[in-house]
């Protein structure tokens, strides 16, 4: 009898369970209770829009391969080291890291006719960078480095898909170039001087990012951005070869509410681009970016503010609409009021352990 007794309550707990997760299954708690929710909003609430700001540095290398290095007192030129057998005046490009352009020609027999190549590094004369002379790049490496420091606006709009980001951006940056140093002879060859001060790059990307840990109200999210850059009026677009350029980097968010976060956004941007001399010589430029940004990423709310002024509940809740007398959901604060994100109160330290409590006037 107590055997048949257990079974029979053993059912009709299996029977009541099953009927249970049927109903978690297939009901929905907006259809159940008639609760209406802007189905326009709540599609466009999967979007999140980000705009950060901040500091940019970027590298301008090369290795000056396949060409001759001409410099003298008044100028600095490259042209292409083929044929081999140079004529009694030579003349070349400068410019040669954005706008290529002829330069003024010069006779063969002033030429400085020490071999390059031979010379000490550094050669402790300084007035041989006044002197004439000309090297080839095959035999003698020549190269220099110079730095960009630049102001970066970012906007970007991702769609979110669980833990993943899909979505495009644009950055406009403002660059500001100074001259660029030898890495090689660095007695003997002068700073190299850009024809530009500063030039203005626009980039379009698309962005893949993944969300890869949370803790209570901050995430890391990995993101890769890749897209084609405009560098700007002082570049050539017609004697440039660029590549697309791919950016890495860690986006730090802190969540103040559901739909506000502040970013922090740290990347590095890798790219290059040749330039193609009308002699048929090319010299490919690195010019690696460090990114450092910080802004706001928001979500448009998919429920709107309580129409009930007095209504400051933070966390989601029900009320019936005074206009339509339908059941709607809403929030009782702005977006970018804090909020504890477990249970949606305005911090997490009670009121005991405030500062403004120190006194101990007030226990709670």
């Amino acid at each position: 009898m107590k055997h048949t007794i257990r079974y029979r309550l053993l059912l009709i707990i299996l029977l009541t369970g099953i009927n249970v997760s049927k109903l978690v299954a297939q009901d929905d708690i907006y259809q159940r209770y008639n609760i209406y929710r802007n189905p326009l909003m709540v599609f466009l609430n999967k979007f999140s829009w980000t705009l950060t700001t901040g500091y940019g540095n970027t590298s301008y290398n090369h290795d000056l391969e396949g060409v001759y290095f001409y410099q003298d007192q008044d100028q600095q030129f490259i042209f292409s080291n083929d044929p081999l057998e140079l004529g009694p005046t030579i003349g070349g490009f400068r410019n040669w890291l954005n706008n290529p352009m002829l330069g003024d020609s010069v006779n063969n027999v002033d030429i400085f006719d020490v071999p390059f190549d031979h010379l000490p590094n550094p050669v402790n004369n300084p007035l041989l960078r006044n002197r004439a002379f000309l090297a080839d790049t095959d035999t003698a490496s020549i190269s220099f480095k110079g730095v960009g420091n630049s102001i970066p606006i970012t906007a970007s709009l991702h769609y979110n898909y669980q833990d993943f980001r899909f979505g495009l951006g644009f950055m406009f940056e403002r660059q500001y170039l100074k001259s660029l140093e030898p890495e090689t002879f660095t007695s003997v060859l002068r700073s190299y001087q850009p024809d530009f001060k500063a030039t203005s790059h626009t980039r379009f990307f698309g962005l893949l990012g993944y969300q890869f840990y949370e803790y209570w109200n901050h995430t890391l999210v990995a993101e890769v951005q890749v897209g084609s850059i405009n560098m700007g009026k002082a570049f050539n677009d017609a004697a440039i070869t660029k590549s697309l350029f791919t950016t890495i980097g860690i986006s730090i968010e802190q969540h103040w509410s559901e739909y506000f976060r502040l970013v922090l956004k740290p990347s590095y941007e890798i790219k290059s681009y040749t330039i193609n001399l009308p002699d048929g010589a090319s010299v490919k430029h690195n010019y690696n970016t460090f990114f450092i940004q910080f802004g706001v990423s928001i979500n448009i709310p998919e429920i709107p503010r309580s129409p009930m002024k007095s209504d400051h509940v933070q966390l989601k809740h029900v009320i019936t609409d005074p206009k339509s007398g339908r059941l709607m959901e809403v929030r009782g604060q702005p977006i970018w009021r804090w909020q504890n994100p477990k249970v949606g109160q305005n911090h997490r330290k009670l009121w005991r352990y405030k500062w403004k409590n120190r006194r101990k006037l007030n226990p709670y």
